[in-house]
């Protein structure tokens, strides 16, 4: 598989920053240890948090500019959308007391705008702000814009993906090739949330993936869903699963009360944060501790200059309370982890069984996967994906005292790498969690989801397959075997994460080792948090029931 040129990766070398999302470096070296020849690449999930952007809302103007200019690139792009789209109207405007407001395109879509206005969303740009000398100018930003940092960082992104899928193992094409009647290139399944900042972010990894691309090059074929259907986030539109999600929030702050309480005494210690903080504490905020993050960390990431009290381990601390705050709940409780992330797992498993049954040849044509799924999406994306994958870095014990940011920084990634090998030994022993062979053979749902070792929606015909005879499901008794050859890896940022079902000597590869799954040893990983269809509608409904309460 290892290509003997390697381009140089994008990389900084650099002393790392804390709040910055890292990549592997590339190698000859990286490249013959992680993908050896005998290692088929099939299919790659790529899953990424929108680039770095301006505060979502404005809470702290004791500390951060009036004016966040950063957004040149960006600006001139949404007035080239507005123009194509016959909305444009000037960047700026004056309300009667002589307020500047900026209108940028916040949502795809027009009922997912909370004012339920036009798709362009008004922002007041002009509260008060002491000693603040920043000026109103064609490049400020609106608040949660994807700025003109962030697009370097997901074209970074895509120049990585591209010298590691493409011209290093020689996955993907080196240019999309078009689709039936020269339409939309079928190599790629795009999805976006419907927020302006992660649709901008899939552009610019698509730049980074092919830059300069001739005007006759197959489109893209850019997926995306309003707010109401949307499953790359919780809903937290959503009445019932905002109750859900608060009573889930305040179980979790009560497991770190005295590592939350000594946070927030040491902020209210900070003279330029303590009445914008004490603000959100008596407003009974049960994020408080995001509403600094969300601030401090855009700061740092556009180079903007925080109090000396805001060091790296404040910020750690602040990071670790916030994912206490959002992203520790599905960690603890496998409903909520199902009920948050469940039905995406569930679509990452339908590709995963399409691409090995493409393998086999069983789907050709149209049923046939792309190579490359990419997801853009957010914070509250990668932290319950990292919860249900069992990574450390989510993991509660951690969480108190880690000097490793737990949130996910801007431009993070997950990477889910299917992969196959017909060469190496498979583990001769049986993985512990495994039990008696003949589970393998009933009907999942009439097993207890935290006993399951496959989500539902992988069907019995992946292992009742023959190679070499004709795979008539009915002929071909029950294998568990069948699936031998097929592992799966999972990359965050620049390491690979070692699933818990995946470090017993029987569920991962004998050569390269724990962070190599095998097939069946990724599923029972995941498989107590994909509800089928049918489950997610129950237990939603049961939430309704008792207002988003939760009985495990």
């Amino acid at each position: 598989m290892a290509s003997p040129t390697i381009p140089s990766s994008n990389v900084d070398s650099s002393t790392p920053n804390i709040v910055q999302a890292r990549l592997p470096k590339l190698s000859p070296e990286f490249i013959s240890q992680h993908y050896p020849s005998e290692v088929k690449l099939l299919h790659v999930h790529l899953v990424h948090r929108h680039g770095e952007r301006t505060p979502a809302s404005h809470r702290f103007p004791s500390i951060s500019p009036r004016y966040w200019n950063f957004c040149a690139q960006g600006n001139r792009l949404h007035a080239d959308f507005a123009k194509a789209v016959k909305v444009y109207s000037p960047n700026s405007e004056t309300d009667k007391d002589g307020n500047n407001y900026r209108q940028w395109h916040s949502y795809m879509f027009k009922s997912d705008n909370p004012t339920n206005a036009s798709i362009f969303l008004k922002e007041n740009l002009s509260k008060a702000h002491g000693n603040d000398k920043s000026q109103f100018t064609s490049d400020t930003c609106g608040f949660g814009q994807l700025s003109d940092v962030g697009r370097r960082s997901l074209t970074a992104l895509g120049t990585h993906m591209r010298a590691l899928y493409t011209d290093a193992l020689g996955f993907l094409p080196a240019v999309p090739r078009p689709g039936d009647n020269n339409g939309p290139t079928e190599d790629f399944y795009l999805r976006t949330t419907s927020f302006s900042r992660t649709f901008e972010s899939l552009q610019h990894t698509l730049g980074g993936m092919y830059p300069n691309l001739p005007a006759n090059s197959p489109l893209f074929r850019i997926n995306a869903r309003p707010m109401s259907s949307e499953n790359l986030y919780p809903a937290y539109h959503c009445k019932i699963s905002g109750w859900f999600h608060t009573e889930g929030t305040m179980e979790s702050i009560k497991l770190f009360a005295e590592d939350y309480a000594a946070l927030h005494k040491d902020i209210l210690q900070i003279p330029s944060l303590r009445e914008p903080f004490e603000a959100e504490l008596k407003r009974g905020a049960t994020h408080a501790a995001y509403f600094v993050l969300d601030t401090v960390t855009s700061m740092r990431s556009h180079g903007l200059p925080l109090p000396k009290e805001i060091d790296d381990e404040l910020i750690a601390r602040v990071s670790n309370m916030s994912a206490v705050e959002y992203l520790h709940p599905p960690v603890r409780s496998t409903k909520r982890a199902r009920m948050q992330i469940g039905p995406l797992a569930r679509e990452f498993t339908h590709t995963v069984v399409s691409a090995v049954e493409a393998d086999r040849g069983i789907v050709t044509g149209k049923q046939r996967p792309p190579k490359m799924s990419i997801y853009s999406g957010h914070d509250s994306t990668i932290g319950p994906l990292l919860a249900i994958f069992g990574d450390d870095l989510a993991g509660s014990p951690l969480l108190a005292t880690s000097a490793t940011p737990m949130w996910p920084p801007f431009a993070s990634s997950v990477r889910i790498e299917l992969l196959k090998d017909s060469v190496s030994p498979y583990p001769t022993i049986q993985p512990s969690w495994a039990g008696d062979v003949s589970i393998n053979s009933v009907d999942m749902s009439t097993i207890p989801h935290d006993e399951r070792i496959r989500p539902l929606n992988v069907p019995d015909s992946l292992y009742r397959w023959a190679p070499r005879q004709a795979n008539n499901a009915s002929d071909v008794p029950f294998n568990p075997r069948a699936t031998h050859d097929y592992y799966v890896r999972i990359w965050y940022n620049d390491r690979s994460v070692q699933l818990p079902a995946c470090r017993d000597p029987g569920a991962h590869h004998t050569k390269l080792g724990p962070s190599v799954c095998t097939l069946d040893g990724f599923f029972k990983q995941i498989a107590r948090f994909v509800p089928s269809e049918s489950e997610f509608s129950q237990e939603y409904l049961a939430l309704t029931n008792t207002k988003g309460k939760l009985s495990e």
